[in-house]
This record gives C-alpha cells, structure tokens and sequence, in this order.
C-alpha cells in the first residue's frame, strides 16, 4: 500500500458508518474506502459491525466528507432550550453526598488495614497517655510535700494560671488557622459556586469550638490535679476554662469575616501578660511577700463567673459568626486549610523544623511588607548588626524570652526547686529559636554561607551573639530564683547562684543551636524495620532535638553534682555546635587531602 492510500485510511467505524449510509441513499458515494491497515502495515479484515439505523446514518462524517447534501430528516428534530430562570441552584447537601460517594467508591485499603492502623494508633495513645499520667501523678506527689500556708496558697491559684493562658492560645491558635477553614480543592471547586456556603462551613466552625473546648479542659484538669485542689474546684475550674477557650474561638470566628487579626492578636497579648501576672503572684505568695488566700468555696465561685462569660461569649459570638458565614472570603478559608494541609504533612514526618518555617512564611505573608534597612559595618561585625536589625522587625520576641524568667520562680514556689534548671533551660530554648532566624538561614543555604569570606565557626558564632546577649540578661535576672526561697528549695550561695543560672542559660542557648543548626530527616538513607514500619533512623531524634542538649548540660545540677561538670559539658557541646563541625565537612575535607596527595605522588614520579 502507497503513503497516500495509508494517509486516507479511515478508521473500522467510519468505514461502517460509509457502508451505512451508502445503502440508505441510491447515489454512488465515491471510491471504495481501503481496509484498516495495522501498525506494521499489514492488512487485517476486521467482522464488520451491523449498519446503524437511517436516523444515525444521517449524521455520520462520510457523507459530509464526500460533499453531498444530507437528506433532511422525516421528522423535525426535538431541539431542547433551558433559559437562565429555568434553572434550579445546585443544593450543597446533594454535592457533599456526591462527594461522599465519590470518595467511598474510591477507597484502596481494605478493613484489615484500617483494623491493623487503629489498634496501632489506639496502643499508642494509651502508652502516652499511661506516661503522662504517671509524670503528673509523680508532680504531684512532689507539690503535695509542700505543705505550708505560703505554698497552698500559691497552688490555689494555679488555676487562673492556666484559664488565662488557655485563653490566649486559644485566641492565637484561631487567628493562625482561621478557626474556619477549607482546603485548596473545596475553595476552587465548591466556594465558587453558587451554593449557600453556610451549610458547609457550619459543621467546621462547631468542630473548632468543640477542639477548643476540650483542649482548654484537658490543661485545666492538668493545672488543678497539679495544684492539689478539691474535686468540687477540679470540675468548676475544668469546664470553666473549656467555656473560656471555646468563647475566645468563637470571638476570632466573628473577626474572620473582615479579616481582622489585630482584636485576636491583642486579645491573646493580653490574656498572656494576665496569666503571667498572676504567676508574678504565685511566687509572691511562696516567698511570703504578701498573704492572699481564697478558700475553696471562694475558688469554686470565681470558678463559676469565669464559665459564665465564656457561655455567653460563646454563645453570643458563635451566634454571630454563624450568621456570617456566608461573608467570609473564599481566599480566608483556602489560607488556612493549606496551612494545616502542610502542618499536617509536617507533623507526619516529624519535621519540626519545617513546621517552624511554615508558621513564619504564614506570619511573614500576613504582615506583607517591611521597610528596607541598609547595612551597616564590616567583617564578621556586619553580620551581629544585621541580627539586631533583623530582632528589632520582631519586636515581640525579645520580651517573650524575658518574660520566661518566671519559670524558675514558680516552679521554686511550688515545690520543684529539684528541677528548675531544666525547666528554666526549656522555657530558653522555646522562646530563642525565633532569634535564631539568621542562623537557619546560613546553614540552610550552604551556597549563601560559602559566598562569604568567614568560616562556618564564624558564621555561627556571629549570628548566634544577640541571642546569647539576650541569654546572658535572662541569666542575671534569674539569678534570685536559684538562691532558694520556697519549700524546698535548695539553699545556694550568691555566686553558686549566679552560676547555676548562667549554666541554665547557656543550656537554653545550646538547645537552641541545636535545633536551628540539625538537618531534616534524610529519607534517602536505608530504613529501620520497626512494627509500625519503615522509617529513618534519623526520625527518631527528631522530635527531641534541642530538649537533648538541655538535659544534658543541666543534668550534674540535677543529680546533686558539682556546677563544674556542666561547665566541662558546656564547653564540650559549644565547641562542637560552634566550631561548624560536621561529619560531611570532615569527610570532604579527607577527600580533597587525599586527591591532592595522590597529585604529588604522581608529579613526583614523573
């Protein structure tokens, strides 16, 4: 067969289709078409299908090809038309059970896997749950020991410790995620239609007051179990605070509409600078500065005042954002269901650092732009005054890692002096890896740290001194909390003191270094076969980066040994961090060695 015969083959349908409509009209169609040819170009004689009837021989494409008029139809074809005021909106109910069916039809894993996943999940949570409460029953066989009148009273309060903090987490939690959210797909294909958006948006909005309502009762049974309190004050303080938290969530639903953060973003400000007020007292009130006590009954009606103005903040607010639903922005919800769509996919691989940079590309988006600052000295002097400019666009930061000074004054005034170095190193490391932002980003970005004329020890060492100095100022205002004033503490001279905070400190700051400097889990290294799958080695040392270099550096204090031996650590895991030691530098510096050594031998030889 020729390339021009091959070129004007038609397909086995339209051939049927010419033979069709060849036998309906009486005038010769033209040329006989060729058979189907096949790939290699052999011809292959196929069972001819049965001619369609007349009415659908008159629409086929062989005889409009041929250029001959199509026979009109006996009878008039019904043409339908459906005007615009015809037509009936789409009811959402009907696309969420489209939806439903879609997802149902499309489902991969069978019920043993989903049976196998659940009691793994199930085991797990009951292990950590079985952990945490034998840490908390330990704490508080640890707080009860204290028994006098200074520490009782400090404990009472611990309560509004934990209401006003919840509050402000509640508030910041809600701001950052919405409360109400949808995810890329649902914005593009369902908030764009023409369908009332309060329908699918209100079972969202009911399951964030309903988390905030049990995450503020999980920590205030934590606070009031913690403080030795009664079981009539453990109930009214529980469902107090859940009604805090759940009427704060329903205050920033309100405020999405506009999409305004500022009232939310104030609000937890203040709810956190209450909280610590109150925490200012507790410790007052075990260093015997000031005598303040409510009785129980006192403690179950503050109790119930508090869960009153969260059930009508709740109530009132839900009712409104319920009502405004339908106002708010379709690019509002998308924002915060692609952030908890990357938290989540975070979270899953463990990878705290990139939940980290999340949160700050989602603050950094939000605040928009910044004016511009132009640098200013030379040499490794240019980097810390870069590290001051970059402190002052963040100008919460600073005061958040001041204001943990606290925690080593309360955890002294109720009774766990034992452990204050740690928890006082833990709240540093917290509050500094915001400070630590330029540090990331040199080691993240090797080529950008190469382009400057420094090593990586002076990278390091330059970027991390603003942070240090803001360690050192937390060290000397901390200084009084490790003296010993409470219950129990343990009685240290002035200088022993001022040590063991510097030692705290300098923990907090390593923890901090470590956290920033670790490189994400390496998913191409071999897996370890575990019951619960295959996953990196590195996976495991993951979530307790930083936290590991705090117990380690304050671990001689807490045994009771001398503060040397954490200077002797200390000086050990700085000059490791610091120095810009790394197992793949190490091995590409004995690789370049070795190269230029076999370079000599061979020039030698000749």
């Amino acid at each position: 067969m020729s390339g021009e015969e091959r070129a004007g083959t038609p397909e086995p349908e339209v051939e049927a289709a010419a033979e069709g409509a060849s036998d309906a009209a009486p005038e010769d169609p033209g040329p006989a078409l060729p058979p189907a040819v096949t790939a290699k170009g052999r011809r292959r004689r196929r069972k001819q299908p049965a001619p369609p009837p007349r009415e659908e021989a008159l629409t086929e494409r062989p005889l409009a090809l041929s250029g001959q008029p199509l026979p009109e139809p006996e009878q008039p074809v019904p043409v339908t038309r459906i005007a615009f005021d015809d037509c009936v909106p789409a009811d959402e109910r009907e696309l969420l059970r489209l939806m439903r069916d879609w997802r149902r039809g499309r489902a991969t894993r069978k019920l043993t896997e989903v049976v196998s996943d659940a009691y793994v999940m199930v085991f797990g949570v009951l292990m950590v749950t079985a952990m945490a409460v034998n840490v908390v029953l330990q704490v508080q066989t640890n707080v009860s020991a204290c028994t006098t009148v200074a520490c009782t009273s400090a404990r009472s309060y611990l309560p509004w410790v934990t209401g006003a903090l919840s509050a402000a987490l509640a508030l910041s939690m809600a701001r950052l995620f919405g409360p109400v959210l949808a995810s890329s797909a649902e914005g593009s294909w369902l908030m764009s239609t023409p369908i009332r958006r309060s329908r699918l948006l209100r079972p969202r909005l009911v399951a964030a007051l309903v988390v905030a309502l049990l995450a503020g009762a999980l920590l205030a049974v934590l606070a009031t179990l913690l403080s030795g309190a009664g079981a009539d004050e453990v109930t009214a303080w529980t469902v107090a605070t859940g009604l805090l938290a759940t009427g704060m969530t329903a205050f920033a639903a309100t405020q999405q509409v506009a999409d305004h953060s500022a009232p939310a973003r104030w609000g937890a400000r203040l709810f956190a600078l209450a909280g610590l007020g109150v925490l200012g007292l507790v410790v007052a009130l075990s260093a015997g500065w000031t005598t303040v006590r409510l009785p129980g009954a006192e403690q179950v009606e503050v109790a119930l005042v508090v869960g009153a103005v969260g059930l009508l903040l709740t109530l009132g607010c839900g009712l409104l954002a319920n009502a405004r639903l339908e106002k708010i922005p379709r690019l509002r919800l998308m924002s915060g269901g692609s952030l908890a769509a990357g938290l989540s996919g975070a979270f899953y691989a463990l990878d705290l650092g990139l939940i980290h940079d999340i949160v700050v590309e989602r603050r950094a988006t939000e605040r928009g732009h910044v004016r511009a600052m132009r640098g200013s000295g030379t040499g490794t002097t240019a980097l810390v005054l870069r590290e001051l400019q970059r402190t002052s666009r963040s100008p919460a930061a600073v005061p958040a890692v001041l204001a943990t000074v606290v925690v080593p004054y309360a955890a002294d005034a109720l009774g766990l002096a034992s452990i204050a170095p740690f928890l006082g190193g833990l709240a540093v490391f917290l509050t500094l890896i915001p400070l630590t932002g330029g540090l990331r980003v040199l080691t993240r970005n090797s080529g950008l740290a190469r382009t400057l004329p420094f090593t990586t020890g002076q990278i390091r060492l330059a970027t991390v001194a603003v942070p240090a100095a803001v360690a050192l100022v937390w060290a000397v205002a901390s200084t009084a909390a490790f003296v010993g004033f409470g219950e129990g503490a343990v009685p240290r001279s002035v200088p022993g003191a001022l040590l063991v905070s510097l030692v705290t400190a300098a923990a907090g700051l390593m923890g901090a270094v470590r956290w920033t400097t670790a490189k994400p889990v390496n998913w191409s290294a071999p897996m370890a076969s575990t019951p619960a799958g295959a996953f990196p080695p590195g996976l495991v040392t993951a979530p307790i980066r930083g936290i590991d270099m705090v117990l380690l550096i304050t671990a001689p204090v807490l045994l009771g040994l001398s503060t040397v031996w954490s200077l002797v650590v200390l000086a050990i895991v700085a000059l490791v961090l610091l120095g810009g030691f790394s197992g793949e530098g190490l091995r590409a510096t004995q690789e370049q060695q070795r190269r230029e050594l076999e370079k000599m031998r061979q020039q030698q030889r000749r």
